[in-house]
């Protein structure tokens, strides 16, 4: 049977996973091992539109290639590209670092333009158990030393780089050691963030000093410090389609999924085994095959889609279209490893691999991270405002909610408040019915006793699907007693009738802790909150701090 995912964005990429556990679970790592495949056409498009006046664009766009390397092979078929009007000049060129694509150029007024590539692409991953025997310092052959290449943006000889990178790998003596000790010290130590100032700011140094960086961010600095180590590394940019793996570990079920986006990941040289994968929202040492690499680079700036106009302005549009024409996937569960890094992380099964003993000192002089002013912190005493939030839609996901079916997210506040509005951006799909927000206490970290809920809103009120403001307000009434004292709470949105609406996510875990997304099924015998999430819903709290009470 055939699939088709479809998506539209404005510069936007994401990703999800979705793991059905316990709620006692506290492993970092769960590593896997087995084979899956799939076959797609895949359309990708793009749309210029510009204002009157606006002159000389150019856009360079890359190919897709065939490849086996490590443990993913990519076979690309029946490609075929078009572009509306055509460009005044067109410049196909393959690059030092091998990849091949195109360069457009239209030197008159144009207001809309519409590329499209159409092609089938046959994706396979191997997740055998995965070994090294490539010694550290690493000997590098001539054709990977343009792997070492420095940067801006990944730079190899930085004083403060060329610190964590020794700090992490001294004592080790194989290759597979290193690299790994490095994800778990980047996992430890750099969090995914979607903070706008983070989309700004993307160099390595600026991720290093403020702890976390986006997607892009955290591969220039993981590649940095691979390089600055002698390791080969290179930054991917690709696509992403959506399709459901799942996965039986003992008496849980995985299930893992990506959306229909564009991404960054990293990918690392062995001697041995060739090229491996690091994702930052969750994968070591390879991807699964519902990716799709498109070039590769020294950062991410060199691998990304450029585009520019001599004179006016121009906006760009997305969309990715994926027909599935057959996917397998047989995958068995192999082990959990309980480490200390905010997220969940998918990865082949690993045998005796080490990590770093010495912990590099980040509170030395130039490394001494960087704090957020104080009038810019929320939840100022007596005054209503923000209490907390996770508010950047635009790499957001879309995940269904219905009657049937409840998320929940965790919040922990430090100080007590009276809580007065909860936003939540949704596009409705169905109507009949009504929907509200609940208040739960946290019990061993799963939403506990109902603590008040919110005004319910009629949905046959609403309009559908409204992208433009998709922020829904649900006040909290005036008589209800919504004090709440500093600890972990959650709430959760319900609805009542055949509503279904999609609630906006953010990639990856962004916000709060490891485990802090759940969600319900109703329907089930064994009514619990087993159901674990590594993705962040988005949200408004709105409410008023109070004085703390002393005893």
């Amino acid at each position: 049977m055939r699939t088709a995912r479809k998506l539209t964005i404005i510069f936007a990429g994401f990703f999800y996973v979705l793991i059905i556990l316990t709620h006692s679970l506290n492993a970092s790592v769960i590593q896997i091992e087995g084979e899956m495949g799939s076959t797609v056409t895949a359309y990708i498009k793009r749309w210029f539109s510009s204002y009157e006046g606006t002159k000389n664009l150019s856009y360079r766009i890359y190919f897709p290639k065939t490849f086996t390397e490590g443990i993913n092979t990519q076979i690309i078929s029946n490609f075929r590209k078009s572009f509306t009007p055509y460009p005044n000049d067109l410049r196909e060129f393959t690059d030092e670092f091998g990849n091949s694509g195109v360069e457009l150029i239209w030197n008159k007024e144009i207001k809309i333009v519409q590329l499209d590539l159409q092609f089938t692409v046959k994706t396979y991953t191997n997740f055998s158990p995965l070994s090294s025997i490539a010694s550290f310092p690493a000997t590098i052959d001539d054709d990977k030393r343009i792997f070492l290449t420095s940067t801006d943006l990944a730079p190899k000889n930085d004083f403060y780089i060329n610190y964590i990178g020794r700090s992490i790998s001294k004592g080790l003596n194989r290759e597979i050691d290193v690299v790994n000790s490095i994800f778990l010290w980047i996992d430890r130590n750099i969090r995914l963030s979607n903070n706008p100032e983070n989309k700004a700011q993307y160099d390595a140094l600026s991720v290093l000093r403020k702890r976390e960086g986006d997607e892009k961010g955290i591969c220039n600095l993981t590649v940095a410090l691979m390089k600055g180590l002698g390791i080969p590394a290179r930054i991917v940019y690709g696509v992403s389609f959506q399709k459901e793996i799942r996965i039986v570990a003992e008496n849980r079920n995985i299930i893992y999924d990506l959306p229909n986006s564009e991404r960054y990941w990293v990918e690392i040289f062995f001697p041995d085994i060739g090229w491996v994968s690091y994702d930052p929202h969750g994968m070591y040492f390879g991807t699964i095959s519902h990716v799709i690499k498109l070039s590769v680079g020294p950062d991410t700036d060199f691998v990304s889609e450029a585009w520019r106009v001599e004179q006016g302005e121009a906006e760009i549009q997305k969309e990715f279209i994926y027909d599935i024409k057959s996917d397998y996937s047989n995958i068995t569960f192999k082990k959990y490893s309980s480490l200390d890094i905010n997220k969940l992380v998918l990865s082949p099964y690993l045998p005796d691999v080490l990590e770093y003993q010495d912990e590099p000192n980040l509170e030395i002089e130039g490394l001494i991270k960087e704090t957020i002013p104080e009038e810019l912190e929320a939840g100022i005493t007596g005054i209503t405002g923000m209490i907390h939030h996770n508010s950047d839609i635009s790499n957001s996901l879309d995940i269904d909610a219905t009657r049937t079916r409840v998320y929940a997210q965790k919040f922990d506040i430090e100080y007590p408040i009276v809580l007065s509005e909860v936003n939540l951006p949704l596009l409705k799909f169905s109507d009949e019915g009504t929907i509200w927000v609940e208040i739960y206490t946290d019990t061993n970290g799963v939403p506990g006793k109902l603590l008040f809920r919110t005004y319910s809103i009629n949905s046959t009120k609403l309009r559908f699907m409204m992208i433009e403001n998709p922020w829904l307000s649900f006040p909290v009434g005036k008589k209800t007693k919504a004090s709440l004292e500093s600890g972990g709470y959650w709430f959760a949105l319900r609805s009542s009738g055949s509503c279904i609406f999609n609630w906006y996510a953010s990639e990856g875990n962004v916000f709060g802790h490891e485990i802090d997304t759940v969600y319900r099924d109703v329907n089930v015998k064994k009514l619990n909150w087993n159901n674990i999430l590594n993705y962040d819903m988005n949200f408004q709290l709105i409410g008023t701090r109070e004085e703390e009470k002393i005893d």
